[in-house]
């Protein structure tokens, strides 16, 4: 029998919550201010009791916190929810023990992990559950499935209706919580691949391939679109003869090269047929289908500004590996290393436009989670969640907008709002303790001084050390 969506990823979060959190003693703070997410309000004088994992008391009418609880005064200090990043790659082997506990570090307690094997994602939960090191919550896709040839090496690559299906069945059988679907994919490929996840009552989400339009991706069942594929050719008045054209290209000798060139070359035309009434009509089909998007604002910004110099400059390359950072250098990236300095220009004005369908899609009520896309160039592990949920107030969100999309909307996507993603009693214990109050300034969500993650609580002198201990020579 087919197991309902999101099921097997509330055992997962549970398995892992048991295994980490059952001998830690309660810890109680008092005199709080608790964000409530959803109603973006205040809620002074509460007491917060933490223990076996989960929030036993949420309350402000002198609650007395068990006996042997730990007591921790929060007066003037501020609770939100666990933060969520729902686009990482994270867990790979080596990189997690240096990756997973930066996050933690940044209150970053759950992640959607949109590329790594299946036993790379296994071995990073396992060695979190055994205390090697802290992680956050992962739900995972597994392989990316791509068309052929693939964009990145590990992919399941398919061509044809019947390998789509058995890709989905395969990735299913291996416990992927998600199929993550990628831009090579044909329209084929993909129909074929949304029907069976759809069969399998698994959800899917990634790129909207290249030659499949936004509307008809959502149509599918898609159930949240990264980095606005898709959409810049979808606010296009040309948008056909643009889709028809780049079909024609993938067929010709060179293939998927054509289609790059093409792409680069018919910019300035996209940007000359940009529609703000196509786009809102767009937006439309995405909330009647409760399609969510994912903006990657972080990576949108970092990979637009590539060849800034200044960003080598940034403090928090320390915590980057070197074979990472001399992989960020765009002459060594093959998805850059062709660009010339006009291509450049046209990427920052392709950046402002993007900027703009986002504040479009926001005015017309399209549902977003905040995601950074960790382990791309200048994308910093838990920091850089903080700079994208600024960039979502920059772009018109309010805070507590911004807060959601990282907080109580993760857990709505996945199905999870009855445990996770607000402070409530008989909910999970994730927590971050705040020196100051998001919604006044959204910044003010790095001004951390305890984590509670999988009910366990990092004070600020073990933050300290969790990022002290992972910064590199």
């Amino acid at each position: 029998m087919p197991r309902p969506a999101y099921l097997f990823v509330a055992l997962v979060l549970g398995a892992a919550q048991r295994a980490s959190s059952q001998s830690d003693a309660p810890v109680a703070f008092t005199n709080a201010t608790v964000i409530d997410v959803d109603a973006g309000r205040t809620l002074p004088g509460m007491t917060v009791v933490v223990s076996n994992g989960r929030f036993i008391a949420v309350s402000n009418e002198g609650f007395q916190p068990p006996r042997g609880a730990r007591i921790i005064d929060a007066s003037g200090k501020f609770l939100i929810p666990g933060l969520w990043d729902m686009h990482v790659h994270a867990a790979f082997p080596d990189l997690d023990a240096q990756f997973l506990p930066l996050l933690v570090a940044n209150g970053v307690t759950g992640v959607r992990e949109m590329f790594s094997r299946l036993d790379w994602v296994d071995s990073s939960r396992a060695r979190v559950r055994r205390g090697a090191f802290p992680g956050p919550r992962i739900v995972a896709s597994g392989h990316i499935l791509d068309g052929k040839p693939p964009i990145w090496p590990g992919s399941v690559a398919v061509t044809t209706a019947a390998e789509a299906k058995r890709a989905v069945d395969s990735l299913v059988r291996g416990g992927a919580d998600f199929i993550k679907v990628y831009s090579r994919l044909s329209p084929e490929a993909f129909f074929a691949a949304a029907r069976e996840a759809r069969a399998k009552r698994v959800p899917f989400a990634g790129h909207v391939p290249t030659l499949v339009r936004v509307q008809d991706a959502s149509d599918s069942g898609q159930r949240s679109i990264e980095h606005l594929t898709g959409m810049f050719t979808a606010c296009n008045a040309r948008e056909e003869h643009l889709l028809a054209g780049l079909a024609a290209a993938v067929q010709s000798p060179k293939g998927w090269d054509s289609a790059g060139m093409l792409s680069r070359a018919s910019a300035d035309v996209q940007l000359q047929e940009f529609s703000a009434e196509r786009c809102r009509a767009v937006a439309a089909r995405l909330v009647k289908n409760g399609t969510w998007m994912v903006p990657t604002i972080a990576v949108l910004h970092s990979t637009a500004y590539l060849d800034d110099s200044t960003l080598a400059a940034d403090p928090r390359l320390r915590y980057i590996p070197s074979g990472f950072k001399q992989g960020w250098n765009p002459k060594a990236d093959f998805r850059f290393r062709m660009l010339t300095p006009a291509d450049w220009a046209r990427r920052k004005v392709i950046y402002a436009k993007q900027l703009e369908i986002i504040r479009l899609l926001h005015d017309a009520g399209v549902r977003f989670l905040a995601g950074t896309d960790l382990a791309n160039p200048y994308i910093y592990p838990g920091f850089s969640l903080h700079d994208e949920l600024a960039s979502l107030v920059a772009a018109g969100f309010t805070p507590a907008e911004a807060l959601r999309a990282a907080t109580l909307d993760p857990a709505r996507y996945l199905g999870a709002a009855d445990s996770l993603g607000s402070i409530e009693p008989g909910k999970r214990a994730d927590l971050v303790l705040l020196d100051a109050n998001p919604l006044d300034d959204i910044r003010n969500t790095t001004k951390i001084a305890a984590v509670v993650a999988a009910g366990r609580l990092y004070d600020r002198e073990a933050l300290r050390k969790l990022i002290a201990e992972r910064d590199l020579p």
